[in-house]
């Protein structure tokens, strides 16, 4: 896929020409599979798509179409029958599912992008598609960069990241925004010259979401929508903090991270990338400590002085010969799993329970027994000890009869590509087979 096409570069993209990009840089045979709301962003995505494919029929490459209901609004059921007209017209399959179940009453925006990420992604499924494409435009990642600068500014967040081209979700598809670098209008000037109409979702002018205001303010400024280097200073920095990773760090049993001494030496921009994703692994959190709290604990590296801070759930132990990681010992719940299921616990493991009983995991505290090298500072390693899983049977016995994976919660569910080089290190050093390589 060409670099202008995806990556939200300088020059913005017409939507036919980012339409033939993106099919070109496929691995052929490919099944493709649009996420289409009905909105004018997404229904151009799907014209564009099968406009160029069916004028390249031998191109080896299927097309099919899903619409996922949130079932947020009395409307939602009538707009996926009216996608479903449409796609019918153009010839595309089209799959609608319903998002069910008690919606929560807090983060309802977050929710509801993963409940349509895992319903595209069981759709993909079953349909053997092996990439889904979202209409996420030059204008999404303009307001993107925008609310994430603002919360920089209140000491969270990571600079300069945007919308990514493409993420691998939930280790099992890659979601690709072939539109990246299309401007809302030339999408809808696209679809007006071929007569053809689109849905407009009310909630895109509810200013209780926190897109819609910033979108409304930037509708104020006359600049044009622009980005910054469309990820490729983020990727530099990802293969830098996977050289750093492999010549100064070590993990060991899943629960305790040896950093040496040399490490805390390298570039702050370095630390600044893979300290943040190393205490969200080792926290079990989405997310690393926001910037200023981060500053802390590079400020207290940079002391030198033998002492512990935490952060982020995670303890650093910084001694003479280097610096540990691991798990506060300290609001680590349990997790019950009912025979034949699976789940995440604490963010750090995922088990599955292969018994005929219920289990219950919890920290393991005393009873923690890895084996660590002898090398390592006694104390470290029995606090890491303490945060091992522990899994009990429902007759008060230690069960057997499960898998436990390491859980690695910045990447596992939401990988960019920015991200993947050193995600893939990190989880080699857990033992974990790679990450799917994307589709292009």
């Amino acid at each position: 896929m060409s670099g202008n096409a995806v990556t939200a570069a300088a020059t913005a993209r017409m939507p036919d020409a980012a339409a033939a990009d993106f099919i070109h840089s496929l691995f052929k045979p490919a099944h493709i599979l649009v996420a289409i709301s009905g909105g004018s962003d997404s229904t151009g995505l799907l014209v564009a798509l099968a406009e160029r494919l069916k004028a390249f029929p031998t191109s080896n490459v299927a097309l099919s179409a899903a619409t996922i209901d949130h079932g947020l609004r009395a409307e939602s059921a009538d707009e996926a029958r009216d996608v479903a007209a449409l796609c019918a017209s153009l010839g595309v399959p089209h799959v609608a599912r319903r998002w069910e179940g008690e919606k929560p009453k807090n983060g309802i925006m977050a929710a509801a992008r993963g409940a349509r990420y895992e319903l595209l992604t069981d759709i993909a499924d079953k349909i053997s598609a092996n990439v889904v494409v979202t209409a996420h435009t030059l204008d999404d990642q303009r307001e993107t960069l925008a609310m994430r600068a603002a919360r920089l500014n209140e000491g969270e967040g990571i600079a300069g990241t945007g919308i990514a081209d493409a993420m691998l979700f939930d280790r099992r598809v890659w979601i690709v925004r072939p539109f990246l670098a299309c401007r809302r209008a030339d999408i809808r000037a696209y679809l007006t010259e071929r007569g053809m109409s689109w849905l407009d979702d009310p909630s895109n002018e509810d200013v209780r979401y926190e897109r819609v205001r910033t979108r409304k303010r930037l509708a104020q400024n006359a600049a044009p929508p622009s980005v910054l280097d469309g990820g490729s200073t983020r990727t530099a920095l990802s293969m830098e903090a996977t050289a750093w990773l492999d010549r100064y760090v070590t993990v060991h049993a899943g629960v305790l991270c040896a950093v040496s001494r040399d490490a805390l030496a390298a570039d702050e921009a370095v630390l600044s990338y893979a300290l943040p994703y190393l205490t969200a692994v080792f926290g079990g959190e989405p997310y690393g400590p926001g910037r200023e709290r981060m500053r802390r604990i590079l400020d207290f590296m940079g002391e030198g002085k033998p002492g512990r801070r935490t952060a982020g759930g995670v303890l650093f132990d910084l001694r003479r010969d280097g610096l540990y990681l691991m798990r506060e010992n300290r609001d680590i719940r349990p997790l019950e799993l009912a025979s034949g299921a699976d789940g995440i616990w604490d963010g750090r493991f995922r088990i599955v329970n292969r018994g005929p009983t219920a289990i219950r995991i919890e920290a393991a505290g005393a009873k923690g027994a890895a084996e660590f090298p002898e090398s390592l500072p006694k104390g470290a390693v029995q606090r890491a000890r303490a945060v091992l899983p522990l899994v009990i049977a429902g007759d008060g016995e230690n069960a057997a009869s499960v898998a436990i994976v390491p859980y690695l919660a910045p990447f596992d569910r939401f990988l960019t590509r920015f991200d993947l080089t050193f995600a893939d290190r990190l989880s080699a050093c857990f033992g974990r087979a790679p990450y799917a390589r994307p589709p292009l």
